[in-house]
């Protein structure tokens, strides 16, 4: 029970993003397409619950097949380090209502719960989660169904075709970022358990996506907006707005901090060049602005995921099955 509670809450942190409590990442992936987003996230359900499933069962290969293969090792490094800054980007627009010196003092807090990350592995970042990803996620999903309103919803979109795409790319995107992590648990999880964890994680957050993009489609000027959710708020409302952006910020970078030295101490023996790449090298990518990287970075990112899922997890068995295929041929 604890190492299925343990994948999902690693699942729900990684997904729920600056980029998905912010609103952002929901009108470029869903909401511009007006009523063709409810389709899409409806399919999105299903699309992620296989890949879920897919990468639990196939983890332990996918991750002894990261440390041999360079492209998907240079892949997984160079996503992690797109969403990476755009944690920080999205951090740094969170605490621009505040004064400096607490700017200074919530970074440094920041830092530090990298570092605890980086140092103690994935022990550290379940015990994070476990503190806050449940108040995020419970809290982001009250805001949303009070936010609800008598408007009429916009169904004007953009060209129809490009939304299943988007859909498609929103997926591979948070299961590439994630796949590492998940992968983790799969030698934890009994296959009940894979396939309970792989449905009610993908169940939550198609969930959370729905209430959240029919909101933002009541309220379309929020689409130019930097932070869309955020700017329906006025008030004590957007102080705990702005906060629950800020913990998605952090619950996503501690699972980007955790898959980015696992990853490179599997090539790399030296603690300080790791540190610099997870940590310190992502935090000067952020002052590209979180806008810039999840409008233009974030597309890309899905792209290479594409790839990155295809190598890791669905190219062995290819190699097997052919494998098996000559053996047959030879008897």
């Amino acid at each position: 029970m604890k190492n299925s509670l343990s994948c999902f809450l690693a699942i729900i942190g990684t997904v729920i993003g600056s980029g998905f409590v912010s609103g952002k990442e929901i009108v470029v992936f869903f909401s511009r397409f007006g009523w063709l987003s409810f389709p899409c996230i409806f399919l999105s359900f299903f699309i992620l619950f296989f890949l879920f499933k897919f990468i639990l069962n196939k983890g332990e290969k996918a991750l002894k097949k990261l440390q041999k293969s360079k492209i998907s090792f240079l892949i997984n490094i160079f996503l992690c380090l797109i969403f990476s800054s755009a944690m920080f980007a999205g951090i740094g627009n969170t605490l621009t209502f505040n004064k400096d010196f607490f700017n200074y003092f919530l970074f440094f807090l920041i830092i530090l719960f990298c570092i605890f990350v980086f140092k103690k592995g994935i022990g550290a970042l379940e015990k994070l989660n476990f503190l806050f990803v449940p108040v995020m996620a419970l809290v982001f999903l009250f805001a949303m169904i009070f936010s609800f309103s008598s408007l009429p919803i916009n169904i004007d979109g953009e060209f129809g075709g490009a939304s299943f795409f988007y859909c498609l790319l929103y997926c591979v995107m948070n299961t590439s970022n994630g796949g590492v992590v998940i992968a983790s648990y799969s030698e934890k999880l009994s296959a009940k358990q894979k396939t309970r964890v792989a449905f009610f994680s993908a169940l939550a957050l198609s969930a959370l996506l729905l209430i959240a993009n029919i909101v933002v489609l009541q309220n379309p000027a929020s689409f130019e907006s930097t932070m869309p959710t955020l700017s329906l708020f006025e008030g004590f409302g957007k102080i705990v707005m702005t906060v629950m952006v800020f913990i998605g910020c952090l619950t996503t970078l501690l699972t980007l901090t955790f898959t980015l030295s696992s990853s490179m101490r599997g090539l790399c023996k030296n603690e300080i060049y790791i540190f610099f790449v997870s940590i310190v090298l992502p935090l000067l990518l952020s002052l590209l602005g979180f806008d810039f990287i999840v409008e233009n970075l974030y597309p890309l990112a899905s792209i290479f995921g594409i790839y990155l899922l295809f190598d890791l997890f669905f190219a062995p068995n290819f190699k097997v099955n052919f494998r098996r295929l000559n053996l047959k041929k030879h008897q």
